[in-house]
């Protein structure tokens, strides 16, 4: 019996992360796009209603992410804005991250830098179905399925993964396959980073990657570093493209400020892996953002110290200094872009998709070395699972519709302008007019110079016919950011609905002047008629 369970258990380790992958997650199927990124990128998106090749040279609208848009594109030309195919394409390649996770730990787990005693057989299946199933199962990783608009770090992980695991295994000698076959397998490596970098810009971190497994591998050398350049050549194409798509939105950090949030993004995620409650689609930074301050002095400090004892045991264990390296380096860029929705934020939870690959890593490594497997260790491992797994499934019932989502965040930050600002704008959409007056006035209480919540409040207006009020609030919008074409296309139907066609030309003109693609979606001041788009 014990020789048929330690043959079988290996094999069942994976299917059954994956069966419990399908039944968490499943319920996403039924579920609708949310008013965060999904209606301006997806359902709202010229790019995404017909295939186009604009999408090569446009950004979405920050993020330069051609792949995620051909997806959506795909998806709609098959079924049109049917929320369903959109999420079961998430899911579909949230389950594939987690195969090449396991092959990917497979792979590293037969370096010299493991226990040999934990490089084959029942113990290691151990060690890798916890180390994939925290990955897999762990609540963190809801928004990034659940999201749809989270696509980018779905795809930029499935092709990075690819390209991992491309480097660190061998390919198959195919003597007889096509030329074009043998060329893009010799080249495959490249091949899957420039994918993944098309996928996001975050992959530029991938060169680097892989140069930290040649030095946990004891292979680093001028020869490898030099190898790579190509690499690192075509990441610092992307790199440049990502900074150019980047706006500066309303709030300006000076590079000290970048700097602090840096430490205190990176212990607020182990929070969020450690203690997996009050997640949110926005954390919002305490301000002011300086050293002397609890969260960023503690924060740095702590940091240093952490970096200092991983540089003290990185002969001891290996595996785990590669994995909080490579968590560490792939939620780098996140850190480094703390401005969402005009808000200062310590991160984002779509961040920690790829480096809690990385977790993964450390913590297979840390288990393997300490040689801790035994059955008490088995069913602490068991029951934490467990609890990770009815965590995931109650996280992901909150994005089943703007409303769920929003209302859960606003319990987590009830004083979020841009959580208020945003809940009123899907209480608007669902017709619950004096609900989405009452968040929209309080978010504006919160943050007077917040736009949005201005601009969410003059289309309140508008579509209840009050249309002074939609013109004071859009000009409002204007005063703040005197270039939102949004502000002026709607100041121009609230000024032509009211009967006021001098200014409403003069808003139309500006309007143009500013975006001339939007001249279809003015009114004909020419004939008193039209429908605001």
């Amino acid at each position: 019996m014990r020789t048929v369970l330690s043959l079988w258990l290996p094999r069942l380790a994976l299917p059954a992360i994956l069966l419990l992958t399908l039944i968490v997650y499943g319920q996403v199927i039924g579920f609708d796009f949310v008013d965060w990124d999904d209606t301006s990128l997806v359902t709202g998106n010229p790019l995404t209603q017909k295939f186009s090749l604009a999408i090569f040279w446009i950004f979405e609208p920050e993020i330069y992410s051609p792949l995620s848009l051909l997806s959506f594109q795909i998806e709609h030309w098959l079924v049109g804005f049917e929320p369903a195919i959109f999420h079961m394409t998430n899911l579909l390649l949230h389950l594939i991250n987690i195969i090449l996770a396991w092959k990917l730990l497979q792979a590293l787990t037969k370096s010299q830098i493991i226990n040999p005693a934990y490089r084959t057989g029942r113990r290691k299946s151990q060690i890798m179905f916890f180390a994939v199933a925290l990955f897999a199962l762990h609540p963190i990783q809801v928004e990034s399925v659940a999201w749809v608009s989270a696509r980018k770090e779905l795809l930029w992980t499935l092709f990075g993964l690819l390209a991992v695991i491309a480097y660190v295994q061998e390919p198959k000698d195919l003597p007889h396959a096509h030329p074009l076959l043998r060329t893009l397998i010799r080249h495959r490596v490249f091949l899957f980073t420039l994918l993944s970098l098309l996928s996001k810009p975050t992959a530029v971190v991938l060169p680097v990657l892989l140069l930290l497994i040649d030095w946990s591998n004891r292979q680093l050398s001028k020869r490898t570093i030099k190898e790579k350049w190509p690499l690192f050549s075509l990441a610092l194409v992307f790199g440049l493209l990502g900074l150019l798509g980047k706006t500066g939105g309303s709030l300006l950090l000076t590079l000290w400020e970048r700097v602090l949030l840096v430490p205190a993004g990176l212990v607020y995620a182990f929070r969020l892996l450690l203690w997996p409650l009050h997640y949110a689609v926005l954390h919002p930074a305490p301000t002011p953002v300086a050293l002397f301050t609890p969260l960023y002095g503690g924060s740095t400090i702590f940091a240093c110290v952490l970096f200092v004892v991983l540089w003290k045991i990185r002969k001891r264990f290996p595996l785990l200094i590669l994995g909080s390296a490579i968590f560490f380096i792939t939620l780098l860029p996140g850190l480094l872009s703390p401005l969402h929705a005009d808000t200062i934020t310590l991160g984002s939870e779509h961040y920690l998709y790829f480096p809690l690959i990385g977790i993964a890593i450390a913590i297979s490594g840390m288990i393997a070395q300490s040689q801790i497997i035994n059955r008490k260790s088995q069913i602490v491992i068991l029951v934490l699972i467990s609890f990770l797994t009815i965590r995931t499934f109650l996280q992901v019932s909150v994005w089943h519709d703007s409303t769920t989502l929003f209302e859960s965040v606003r319990k987590t930050y009830p004083r979020s302008a841009p959580v208020l600002t945003n809940l009123g704008a899907a209480y608007a959409r669902m017709e619950r007019y004096p609900d989405a007056e009452s968040v929209l006035r309080q978010a504006i209480g919160l943050d007077p110079n917040l736009a949005q919540a201005h601009f969410n409040l003059g289309g309140l207006r508008y579509v209840r016919n009050d249309y002074p009020g939609a013109i004071t609030a859009y000009k409002r919008v204007i005063n703040l950011q005197e270039n939102h074409t949004d502000a002026w296309r709607m100041l121009t139907w609230s000024y032509y609905r009211s009967g006021d066609l001098v200014r409403a030309r003069d808003a139309y003109d500006t309007t143009v002047h500013l975006r001339p693609t939007l001249r279809d979606q003015l009114p004909d001041l020419g004939l008193r008629k039209g429908l605001a788009l």
